[in-house]
């Protein structure tokens, strides 16, 4: 049996340690209710001064409910969460997200050759003509068939700046 606290006043259940803070159906005038699983005892308050200490043969009808409002809110977040999880992942694969990343990481790759183009930058003409066909085939690669590919990753057949 789990360890299980329950207090309607702060929409807690605790089991086993895990805190769920949710809506859920109690007693009007339960202020708390603790359940020791090892000790199987444990004991319920009331608003009214009313307390009841609780032992196995209770377990089912007092505190097992709580445990399984629990559970249930438990596999809900789950899997509300998995669900936006995939839908996070569907968006960073959509074709629109790898085109974006690809542009950034086409034009990280071209501003890191900016200084190459400056006028100032001792560069041959041979040179600069490789530097230039090299940002100008960065600057085609979203044209290219197969674009986005995986969004500037391993798979983008970047070209190489020859030196």
């Amino acid at each position: 049996m789990p360890n299980v606290t329950v207090v309607p006043a702060d929409r807690l259940i605790i089991v086993d340690g895990e805190a769920l803070r949710f809506d859920f159906p109690a007693p009007v005038n339960l202020r708390a209710l603790q359940w020791d699983g090892a000790l199987r005892t444990g004991h319920v308050e009331f608003t009214d001064d009313y307390n009841q200490s609780l032992d196995a043969t209770l377990y089912a009808e007092e505190v097992a409910p709580f445990a399984a409002l629990h559970k249930a809110e438990k596999a809900r977040l789950s899997t509300e969460a998995e669900t936006a999880e995939a839908a996070r992942f569907a968006e960073y694969n959509s074709e629109n997200a790898r085109f974006i990343r690809l542009r950034a990481a086409r034009d990280a790759r071209v501003a890191d050759t900016d200084y190459l183009v400056m006028p100032d930058y001792p560069l041959d003409n041979a040179d600069m003509v490789t530097v230039r066909a090299y940002r100008q085939a960065l600057r085609d690669l979203p044209q290219q068939d197969g674009t986005p590919w995986d969004g500037g990753g391993e798979e983008t057949p970047w070209p190489v700046l020859a030196r």
